[in-house]
């Protein structure tokens, strides 16, 4: 049995909501909260299993450094059944050091019916379709580059905050953190080259890390 899973990464920033078409306001939760003190919740758990699935994960494979620019390369492990049909899955992204924070986007996995394709010219990336089946993982490659600063030098992290969501539910995970050890690429040798074609911010079906 396959399950097929549609991805859209929306424009950097500004398309970090999402919105059902709910005509009554879905239960809500997160992964902290005592499920005894509120039965819905507790219904919302007994019935979607949320934190029973498997979870996506993510991974940093390459955060390279030269003297204004950096890349960061994160692979995002998507199990079987993490996902469960008319649900979306979005998570946003926050670059974070002591001195300050910046947004990287949010990304949208998304198994509801699918809606026309977005026009090209809006800004958006166009949407990437896999299949996820049983006793596998599938794997998607989110790559961003940013100019760099030397305060980012200790400390750096990317902060992630994913939700899952249909017409009845909104449920979030806890935070998630990916601390970032930065690769020292200052003659603009190896490592650099295997981003130099990509846009700012990309999602990719394989890895650019060559092997």
């Amino acid at each position: 049995m396959k399950k097929s899973l549609w991805f859209v990464f929306p424009m950097l920033i500004l398309c970090v909501g999402c919105k059902t078409s709910a005509v009554f306001q879905p239960i809500t939760a997160v992964e902290e909260m005592d499920y005894d003190m509120n039965p819905e919740v507790l219904e919302l758990h007994k019935k979607f299993k949320p934190l029973e699935r498997p979870q996506v994960r993510y991974t940093v494979e390459r955060a390279v450094k030269t003297a204004d620019s950096c890349w960061v390369l994160v692979r995002i492990a998507i199990p079987y059944k993490s996902i469960w049909k008319k649900e979306l899955y979005s998570v946003d992204m926050v670059f974070h050091v002591p001195e300050g924070v910046m947004e990287l986007g949010s990304l949208s996995l998304d198994s509801r019916s699918r809606k026309k394709e977005t026009d090209s010219d809006s800004g958006e990336f166009p949407p990437v379709d896999i299949e996820t089946r049983a006793h596998h993982v599938e794997y998607l490659y989110y790559s961003v580059k940013f100019a760099y600063d030397e305060r980012m030098e200790r400390n750096a992290e990317i902060l992630l905050m994913p939700c899952l969501s249909n017409e009845r539910y909104l449920f979030g995970y806890e935070a998630t953190v990916l601390p970032l050890y930065w690769i020292d690429d200052e003659a603009g040798g190896m490592f650099w080259s295997e981003c130099a074609g990509l846009s700012q911010q990309a999602l990719l079906e394989v890895s650019p890390v060559k092997r």
